[in-house]
């Protein structure tokens, strides 16, 4: 297994893991009458502020972790970190894929926001979209060094 495979693998379950605590959150919230009041986009935003750094430092231990288990169960020493064409090749389309998906997140919260639904189901679009698109990217990229190997 790659470098980039591990790292992507590391980066999909933690998204998953964090996206899939925000909208635990989000029904529980919603429940408890925290969205009822004229300030449910600053309480929805308050606990998207904290999912977007614990998300980042998740991914960035759990990256550091996955490798140095990776390294002691296989014997591999030193990862390669060269990165040539067909690297860069499969990053610029996992960026497409990106912004792809979170463009039309934003397009379907403007629409919906134009049709009369709340503020917060827009924030909401916009964020899992983004989300989406982020793990979009990183399935694609996993996938696209699957099918070269």
């Amino acid at each position: 297994m790659s470098y980039q495979d591990r790292n992507n693998i590391v980066s999909i379950v933690v998204s998953l893991l964090v996206n899939g605590y925000v909208i635990f959150r989000l029904f529980e919230m919603s429940a408890a009458g925290a969205f009822d009041g004229a300030d449910a986009v600053n309480v929805w935003a308050r606990m998207v502020v904290w999912a977007i750094p614990i998300s980042i430092a998740g991914t960035i231990v759990g990256t550091i972790l996955f490798n140095i288990a990776y390294a002691m169960v296989t014997g591999e020493t030193k990862p390669s970190f060269l990165v040539d064409e067909r690297d860069r090749q499969i990053d610029l389309r996992a960026i497409v894929a990106v912004v792809v998906v979170a463009a039309a997140g934003f397009i379907l919260a403007i629409v919906g926001l134009a049709f009369g639904w709340s503020a917060l189901v827009g924030f909401n679009i916009v964020y899992f979209a983004m989300a989406l698109g982020s793990m979009a990217s990183d399935a694609f990229k996993f996938i696209a060094y699957r099918m070269d190997a």
